[in-house]
């Protein structure tokens, strides 16, 4: 614990072999935990999203949906970390959550409602801070 360069060069190997082996099996599992656990202590948090989202849609082609779910909140969460204005966040929290609850993953739509209702909070647009509504 505590080598990030180790764990970053396991990382680097890690998606290498993905490449190598050009499989999408695992790749949305492999994309979500370097990228969320690792990366982001070592790379700049703009350069997340497009893994999150490349293994949002690996997921989905190979019927991982619940790991691809895991993928729209924490692209979500990355989208407010480096700064997106809020409406572009409150577009993608509704697009999100729509597929989140079609999809009955109930604890990644639980999450990203709680981002959902922070960004109506922080844009003046709810009367009741608690309650998701805008």
């Amino acid at each position: 614990m505590g080598n990030i360069d180790t764990a970053h060069h396991i990382g680097e190997r890690a998606l290498k072999m993905q490449e190598i082996f050009d499989s999408d099996a695992g790749k949305s599992k492999n994309l979500l935990h370097i990228n969320i656990f690792l990366f982001h202590h070592v790379k700049p948090l703009q350069s997340l999203s497009k893994p999150l989202l490349e293994g949002y849609q690996s997921g989905m082609r190979t019927g991982d949906k619940d790991i691809s779910m895991w993928l729209l909140f924490f692209n979500v969460s990355v989208l407010y970390m480096i700064g997106k204005p809020l409406e572009v966040i409150e577009q993608q929290c509704q697009a999100c959550n729509t597929q989140m609850v079609e999809l009955k993953e109930e604890d990644q739509a639980s999450c990203l409602r709680m981002h959902w209702q922070l960004c109506f909070n922080l844009m003046g647009s709810s009367n009741n801070t608690v309650e998701l509504s805008g």
